[in-house]
């Protein structure tokens, strides 16, 4: 009896959860653990590869800001277009986007996927949390040879479940500044060619330019010139769906203020609505500006609400939409990006309450864009289509010569941290055999085995070179009280060396026949043993 209960009991098996428990599961999970958990089993890889799976995770996710970096030069450097993506907690991201090449310019970013122009005969449809890209020829150009990153755009339609690059074709009349257009050219992502679409009027492309185009709610919107207006602009609404446009009124407001000068004006997206902003600068000193926004209540009624109304002291406003939750970031004239509480509907910006973001020298502001972005599992090969779409290679325009001396520079950056921190380490080591504490505190770089595609970014490649300057000037200390150290165990050492050469000579300098009992102790290694009489003994 005891011998059967000494014997293991048997444990039940846990059957496998339903299906729709782990869908709920990994719904909760970011894009980057979703890619690892494929590679689990068919079972999971079946659910993440899931368009249906993939639309209900992109309903969880929380938009971010992304900021872009046109290529420019700046104090005589080239700088490659980059792309700097903020998490929950508003850090920056670290490393560059493989699918981002150097001359490419961003148009637009909608469900994950971000529109890229360039001076090439394509232009890319790129996911920039799975790596995916795919080039798609551009329209013809019918009626001008002038093409520009800011003619196009990119959106979804849920009514329709499609995604859709839209170029406003520019016009042959070039008698005011910016020109019109009135022909509209569509791509559907997966169909055969562009379809040309009429405007009801001619649109100002000035104003497509220098406000850009919001996608929400299955719509494109645009400003456009209204003289009617009091804001001298109204906003065109182009259906993805039908491919319908209509024009939406802007509300009364009047911008008459004798100590402000004419309006700025920005159409943008805030709280997945459109809005449209003003901003005013003082006519005296140009310091002290206003930011109205408003959003777009009611599509149908045309009924607009006033967000907010915020003084910005001497802060520019960086991008309206900008604007996520309860914060609004701004860049300065020092080249930084800051961020401040929403407090209130109407309120001051408090300079001593901002939260700097990055800095963003030695680029130029005014080649920075920025978008709300989210990271999502959407996937391009579904949309593929022989003759319109083909697959680069990975990391291709890194090989221009142009760029190379930016590469060589970011893997010098990276190499060099990587032996800063070996020299820690053996510090440390050294500290260890000797006796001695200090403090060096250099975190580690990254994985080695992902830097050959995914190099620091240039916004992380800065902070690294100021953290290894201040590193080295910080190692002197710690370096002195080593030295010190390994001298003092070194003195010691040569103190005991000396010593025991010392007693060495002095036993072969006494003669052979010299006894214990002359020496006043027993000879070295002598062993007496017990009850034994001392030869000395008289």
């Amino acid at each position: 009896m005891e011998a059967m209960a000494m014997q293991p009991t048997k444990k039940k098996l846990v059957a496998s959860l339903p299906q729709d428990i782990i869908e709920l599961i990994l719904l909760r999970l970011p894009v980057s653990n979703l890619l690892r958990c494929r590679f689990v089993c068919k079972q999971w890889d079946g659910i993440i590869r899931d368009p249906q799976f993939t639309m209900a995770h992109l309903r969880h996710a929380q938009p971010r800001p992304l900021l872009f970096f046109q290529r420019g030069a700046t104090y005589g450097k080239s700088f490659p277009s980059e792309a700097v993506l903020f998490d929950e907690a508003w850090s920056p991201s670290t490393r560059d986007v493989p699918v981002i090449e150097p001359d490419d310019f961003l148009c637009a970013s909608c469900n994950g996927l971000v529109c890229l122009y360039s001076d090439k005969s394509t232009i890319k449809i790129a996911n920039l949390a799975t790596g995916e890209c795919m080039h798609l020829a551009k329209p013809v150009k019918l009626h001008s040879r002038v093409d520009h990153h800011l003619f196009y755009s990119f959106g979804f339609s849920p009514a329709t479940n499609e995604y859709k690059i839209l170029h406003f074709l520019p016009g042959e009349e070039r008698h005011h500044v910016g020109g019109s257009f009135s022909v509209i050219q569509v791509y559907t992502l997966g169909g055969e060619k562009w379809r040309d679409v009429r405007t009801e009027q001619a649109l100002s492309l000035f104003c497509v330019k220098q406000t850009g185009v919001v996608n929400a709610d299955g719509a494109m919107y645009w400003l456009t010139k209204d003289e009617e207006s009091s804001w001298r602009r109204a906003v065109v609404c182009f259906d993805l769906g039908d491919e319908c446009q209509k024009l939406i009124r802007l509300p009364e407001v009047v911008f008459a203020d004798p100590a402000f000068g004419n309006p700025l004006f920005r159409i943008t997206e805030i709280d997945s609505k459109v809005s449209v902003a003003a901003v005013q600068a003082r006519r005296d000193s140009g310091l002290a500006r206003r930011l109205y926004v408003w959003t777009l209540d009611n599509k149908e009624k045309q009924s607009w609400i006033q967000k907010h109304s915020i003084e910005l002291a001497a802060l520019d406003i960086l991008m309206p939409h900008f604007i996520y939750g309860d914060k609004i970031a701004m860049h300065s004239g020092n080249d930084g990006i800051y961020c401040h509480e929403l407090t209130s509907q109407k309120f001051t910006i408090d300079v001593t309450k901002l939260a700097k973001l990055l800095d963003f020298s030695p680029r130029w502001n005014g080649h920075m864009q920025s978008y709300m972005h989210v990271k999502s599992l959407v996937r391009l090969d579904a949309y593929k289509k022989a003759g319109i779409v083909r697959t680069p290679r990975q990391k291709e325009g890194w090989r221009l010569k142009k760029w190379e001396a930016w590469e060589h520079k970011r893997s010098e950056v990276e190499e060099l941290w990587r032996a800063g921190h070996g020299i820690q380490q053996r510090m440390h080591e050294m500290a260890r055999m000797t006796g001695v504490a200090i403090s060096l505190n250099l975190p580690a770089p990254p994985d080695q085995q992902d830097s050959p595609l995914r190099r620091l970014n240039w916004v992380e490649q800065r902070r690294v070179v100021n953290m290894l300057k201040s590193y080295l000037e910080g190692l002197d200390a710690p370096r002195t009280v080593i030295a010190q150290a390994a001298d003092t165990a070194s003195g010691e050492k040569k103190k005991m060396t000396l010593a025991a050469d010392h007693a060495k000579e002095e036993r072969r300098a006494r003669p052979a026949h010299q006894g214990p009992s002359e020496r006043g102790s027993p000879a070295p290694g002598s062993i007496r043993r017990r009850g034994q009489p001392d030869s000395a003994a008289p």
